[in-house]
């Protein structure tokens, strides 16, 4: 833990007690070293410190924000006065119900890692030797096809947050990360990307992922069209997280639904999925990308239960929307030092009362789809999409055959309500922890 910057923090909320009501300063350090490779080659290596305090306080429900980064108590006590000139000329907030008070906290498991630190504090060469072993990894995979690598990247990081407030709070809390991501051009044109992100060097596979890589290129090669109509589809752990990033996890914030612009709005305690399919955010999950023991306001992570056997449970709430709806906050503010919190993801799990080993088996006719793209155009709101599909195979008779220039046209909650089968492959891509995900039916354009 940094004591100056704790120090410097006390200084400022010191300041802001003397000129408000309520206050919080919250606080971030991070350490990023990058290695960015391309044509098999170093191309960048960076290495990128930062640090930087938010000021948060509150005069009569009107709230005022202001950040710095600049570690100096004049600098502090200057983003305090800041903060309380724009609370004092913004309209007051009826719905502000204070902040966070201490709460019971757990450090998950497996979050942070000295082997990082010594990797972030070591030669670079040790990290660069990292992105080598994917490269070989590539080249291992046995093909009669040439392989090339256009880009590839690792990355690893270390990170503390530090919250304080007028309400007792007072944390500290710190985690590591290590992150890579390769892609593969098998033939002339047939790319392939496989990636993964760990808290904990020992969880990461630098070789499978270049053999991954290679493979999803080489078995890409080529490929039919697929006549247009409504096919089983399975979708890939990085298929689902792509989807839902964004449509069904903003959708089950509950900012959008208090502003109704989610499908969910007045659907709490009805059946919304498939009867088999269970998600809980868990920000205690261990080894979860996005675990910590508190949140960005200083609540307690905790395991939330959105949807059960297919019923809507609950929403993500932080402070603010929870106090809109009369509930606790459910330890899901996310932010940076310079913004204010907002509810959102923080493992974002998947399971179901029913998961088989191949959900392709019994499949006649259907498609399996590695990624997608184009899931920002969704909308949000009424949860329609349309993508185009990254590396996707026929099904035939439970047998894979590659396909391209295929796009899936659907909605959001209709998908949820056709889910059928989970396989046993769990992943975490990013925020999303999920198995494959088999659909009964969903329109295929060729």
């Amino acid at each position: 833990m940094d004591s100056d910057i704790f120090d410097i923090m006390h200084t400022g909320l010191k300041k802001a007690q003397e000129l408000s009501d309520h206050a919080e300063i919250y606080g971030e350090r991070g350490d990023i070293l990058s290695i960015e490779l391309e044509r098999g080659a170093v191309k960048a290596v960076k290495r990128v410190k930062s640090v930087g305090i938010g000021v948060r306080v509150v005069i009569g429900r009107r709230i005022g924000f202001s950040y710095t980064t600049r570690l100096a108590k004049a600098e502090m006590e200057e983003c305090v006065l800041r903060a309380v000139k724009q609370a004092r000329i913004s309209e007051a907030d009826p719905y502000f119900g204070g902040l966070p008070c201490m709460g019971r906290y757990t450090s998950p498991d497996k979050i942070f890692d000295t082997r990082i630190v010594e990797l972030l504090a070591g030669d670079p060469e040790n990290a660069i030797g990292y992105s080598m072993e994917m490269l070989a990894g590539a080249k291992e995979y046995e093909t009669k096809e040439e392989i090339s690598l256009p880009e590839a990247t690792v990355a690893a990081a270390h990170d503390e947050t530090y919250i304080m407030n007028s309400e007792g709070v007072e944390l500290h809390d710190t985690g590591t990360y290590i992150s890579a991501g390769l892609t593969a051009v098998a033939g002339q044109d047939s790319p392939g990307s496989e990636g993964k992100v760990s808290r904990v060097l020992s969880e990461m596979d630098f070789r499978w992922l270049g053999r991954e890589a290679a493979r999803i290129a080489v078995e890409s090669i080529g490929g039919s069209r697929i006549e247009t109509g409504e096919l089983p589809v399975v979708f890939s752990p990085r298929a689902i997280q792509s989807l839902f990033d964004y449509t069904l996890i903003p959708e089950l914030s509950a900012e959008h639904v208090q502003r109704k612009e989610s499908p969910y709005y007045g659907k709490k305690d009805t059946e919304v999925a498939s009867g088999i399919l269970n998600i809980v955010d868990d920000g205690t999950m261990p080894l979860g990308v996005n675990s910590r023991k508190m949140d960005g306001e200083g609540v307690p992570m905790q395991p939330t239960t959105l949807v059960e056997r297919g019923v809507l449970k609950n929403f993500m709430y932080d402070s603010y929307t929870a106090s809109k709806d009369g509930v606790d906050s459910t330890g899901n503010a996310l932010r940076s030092y310079d913004n204010l919190p907002v509810p959102g993801a923080t493992n974002f799990i998947l399971n179901a009362v029913d998961t088989d080993e191949d959900i392709l088996a019994d499949i006649r006719e259907g498609l399996y789809v590695h990624d997608v793209i184009g899931a920002h155009t969704a909308s949000r709101a009424s949860g329609d999409f349309s993508v185009v599909a990254q590396n996707a195979w026929g099904i035939r008779e439970g047998a894979l055959y590659p396909v391209k220039q295929v796009m899936l046209v659907g909605n959001m909650q209709e998908l949820l309500r056709d889910v059928e089968l989970l396989g046993r492959d769990v992943r975490q891509i990013y925020n999303v922890v999920t198995p494959s995900v088999r659909v009964a039916r969903l329109k295929v354009v060729s």
